[in-house]
């Protein structure tokens, strides 16, 4: 019983399985034919809308020709080819009776004047007078060799007599499909019951007719192949029990694993450590996750009944607006920033990644509290500010390090005080950034002298201009309190300095005094137009300056004692040398000089028997000739008597004639020089001499000694292997000490293989200067008023 069971039900299935296949395959098939019925109805009044724009073309053309004043072949092929352009035809022809005959009088394809009375499909409805002001469409014809038809309108071409005739349009084959931008494989037109266009791969499966500019029309279209669905369900509903259960399988499974799904979000909605919500366009959530609620510390029902700008921070509502204005408008949002208000009154900042889903009217949204995040990077922020602040402190006093290094580099390298003023003013102005800053220096009487000043061009005070030191000025308080004045205001003070300074738009001044071993010397003043933003750092600063100034003064007192101690032990040690020189002159050597005259007249006596004594006499007086002449070399050695008696140039001549080596000597100086400078020339060349010789392995020397009104310039050069180090020998050394004793340089040059060049240059005007400075002047300044 249960095998027939099986029998009967499988027979069933096989029956249902059959008579669905052959059902389907029926209701396909008819599916088709419908699907063609549309698509012929549907191209056949496409066709007809692009007739009857073609219509409108030829007609518009037939309008603009009648508009001319005249015909013309260039008109007309201008109005047709640009009117035309637009629509895809380009052939057109003007065509009027000429002598019982139709002539193309005008054309954009055919020679102007063709006769056109053979073209049978164009001419016949002219003669047969069946257009008249509408635009009919020909019989199938061909023009230039190409298939197609016309299109004519009666009409005419300017408004002069014998103006009226035919427009002639002709539409070539494949005008249509192209135009209408379907497959000649899938459409086909006939006119007049003639096939015009299209080459269907089957028999038409559906076919429309229409009339239209006086012919018929037809559309045929085939039976499309059938799709990949229409192909596969006639086997679906072959095998549907199968399918059937298949699909009772999947629908299952997939509703199955949606409701996992929608479990599986609900948790990680529930259990999300980021804050998840649902909100609405209308401005009010639609769900929040348990994380949102803790996190502002609000129930869920408190946050889904307001809407969600009573949350926001009252200072973020603009913002905030403008954020929901654009998820309004479907643009995503990500990483906004705003703050809410918790329910303790606390504030929370949170960074929202917000998507809208305009289908729903919803948007989805995730949040995260970033207000630890925020306090960290306002942390953060304070302590850049403080490094800033730090490193703006640190360059102000690398600048001011900086400036104090240059400044002492020019007094440690003994500058003139001029140039240190000049150095103060200026590096101070910089650092305080003040508009005028002057060093003056206190005198008799009150008064104080302008030394050095720095300022924009027109605010300088006057070098060497002497003011009265009032009683309310940075001088005058300086002066009575020996004190830095810190930074006071200009408007009360009267005289003339707070005037000046008041008529250069300056406002407040500064002052600190300079003290030179425990003496009040002068001062050094700042203005600015404005208070200085960091008054306290003022005053250290003008001190430090002041301290510098101080130690430049002092070093100057120090120099102006070292040169002047210099050059008394240099003429102390010229005087002994010319003493001793002439206590041997007269002394020793004149004694010696008797004793050889003595010697060789006693040897005279002696009889040539005596001839071992006579040649022992003979020995010492040769002995004793050479102690003479030695002595005479020490004594020159000492000091030169002609240089004495004969001026620099005779003992410049002595002492080349005695050289070992040739020397070229010249002299342009006056007779006589001061004293002083005469031994130091006098040496310098003897010590350029002795080198070059002893040394240099020179073939020539050079020797010029030349004056000016200020100076005496003395060059001994030569041509040996040069390579002199100055630093090794005792003679060089001695030489630039002897000149710099008389104020005076020395420069040498002895590069290996380039001989060596000896430069002095000697100031003449130093035996008029004063040995020892006069109390109360430094540095060239007198506080002498």
């Amino acid at each position: 019983m249960s095998g027939s069971l099986g029998a009967v039900a499988l027979a069933l299935v096989v029956l249902l399985s059959a008579g669905g296949y052959l059902l389907m395959s029926a209701a396909i098939r008819g599916d088709r034919r419908a699907a063609a019925r549309r698509s012929a109805n549907a191209d056949s009044d496409r066709a007809q809308a692009l007739l009857q724009r073609a219509s409108a073309y030829v007609a518009g053309l037939s309008q603009l020709l009648a508009k001319e004043a005249a015909p013309g072949q260039q008109r007309f092929a201008f109005l047709a080819e640009t009117t035309s352009a637009s629509f895809g035809l380009v052939d057109a022809l003007w065509i009027q009776a000429h002598s019982g005959s139709l002539v193309a009088r005008y054309a954009t394809t055919l020679s102007p004047g063709s006769d056109v009375s053979s073209f049978r499909t164009l001419v016949s409805p002219i003669v047969g007078r069946t257009v008249v002001f509408g635009v009919n469409a020909t019989r199938l014809g061909s023009l230039s060799g190409q298939a197609g038809f016309y299109l004519l309108q009666s009409g005419r071409f300017g408004n002069r007599p014998g103006s009226s005739g035919y427009l002639a349009v002709f539409v070539p084959r494949g005008w249509m499909t192209l135009s209408l931008g379907a497959d000649p494989r899938q459409l086909a037109v006939r006119l007049d019951g003639q096939p015009l266009e299209g080459r269907l791969r089957g028999p038409p499966a559906a076919t429309v007719g229409f009339q239209a500019l006086g012919q018929s029309w037809q559309v045929a279209v085939p039976l499309a192949a059938p799709t990949d669905l229409q192909a596969t369900l006639p086997w679906i509903a072959l095998s549907w029990p199968i399918v059937a259960a298949i699909l009772v399988l999947v629908v299952s499974s997939a509703i199955a694993r949606r409701r996992r799904a929608e479990r599986a979000v609900e948790r990680i909605f529930d259990l999300s450590l980021d804050m998840l919500c649902i909100a609405g366009y209308d401005g009010f959530f639609k769900n929040v996750n348990p994380a949102f609620a803790q996190t502002l510390g609000y129930s869920s029902e408190e946050l889904l009944t307001k809407p969600f700008f009573e949350f926001v921070h009252p200072d973020d509502h603009q913002r905030t607006r403008q954020v929901y204005e654009a998820l309004l408008h479907g643009r995503d949002v990500s990483r906004f920033e705003n703050r809410y208000i918790r329910r303790d009154g606390s504030e929370c900042w949170l960074e929202w990644n917000v998507r809208p889903g305009p289908g729903e009217r919803v948007m989805y949204g995730a949040a995260r509290d970033v207000t630890e995040r925020r306090r960290s990077e306002e942390q953060v922020r304070q302590a850049q500010a403080a490094l800033k602040a730090s490193r703006d402190q640190l360059r102000r006093l690398a600048d001011e390090q900086a400036a104090l290094r240059r400044v002492a580099t020019l007094v440690a390298r003994g500058v003139s005080p001029t140039e240190v003023f000049d150095a103060v003013t200026s590096e101070m102005r910089g650092l305080l950034r003040a508009q005028t800053t002057s060093l003056l220096r206190y005198g008799r009487h009150s008064t104080a002298t302008v030394l050095a000043s720095d300022a924009d061009q027109g605010m300088k005070f006057e070098i060497g201009k002497r003011f009265e030191v009032q009683d309310d000025s940075v001088s005058a308080l300086v002066k009575r309190t020996g004190r830095s004045t810190g930074i006071i205001e200009l408007s009360e003070a009267s005289g003339e300095t707070g005037r000046l300074l008041r008529e250069l738009g300056q406002r407040y001044a500064a002052g600190a005094p300079i003290v030179v071993e425990g003496e009040l010397w002068g001062v050094i003043g700042a203005s600015w137009g404005q208070q200085p933003h960091r008054s306290a750092d003022v005053e250290g600063r003008m001190t430090q300056f002041t301290g510098l100034v101080a130690t430049a003064i002092a070093n100057a007192d120090s120099r102006v004692e070292i040169a002047a101690s210099r050059a008394r032990v240099v003429a102390a040690a010229d005087e002994t040398r010319r003493r001793i020189e002439r206590d041997l002159h007269d002394g020793t050597q004149q004694r010696l000089v008797s004793l050889l005259v003595a010697l060789r007249a006693a040897n005279a006596t002696i009889p040539p028997e005596l001839g071992d004594l006579k040649r022992e006499l003979a020995e010492t007086e040769r002995g004793l000739t050479s102690a003479v002449a030695e002595l005479q070399e020490i004594s020159r050695g000492i000091h030169p008597a002609i240089l004495s008696k004969g001026g620099l140039r005779a003992a410049l001549g002595a002492l080349v004639r005695r050289a070992r080596v040739p020397v070229d000597l010249a002299i342009t100086i006056p007779e006589r020089l001061p004293q002083a400078i005469e031994v130091a020339a006098y040496y310098f060349v003897s010590e350029g001499l002795t080198n070059a010789s002893k040394h240099a392995d020179a073939s020539l020397v050079h020797v010029a000694v030349s004056s000016n009104e200020s100076a005496v310039e003395i060059l001994v050069s030569d041509d040996g292997v040069g390579g002199a180090e100055p630093t090794k020998g005792s003679g060089l050394t001695g030489l630039r000490d002897r000149v710099e004793a008389l104020g005076g340089t020395v420069q040498i040059v002895s590069d290996r293989g380039q001989g060596t060049s000896l430069r002095a240059t000697v100031p003449l005007d130093f035996a008029e200067r004063p040995q020892r400075p006069s109390q109360g002047s430094v540095a060239g300044w007198s506080d002498t008023p």
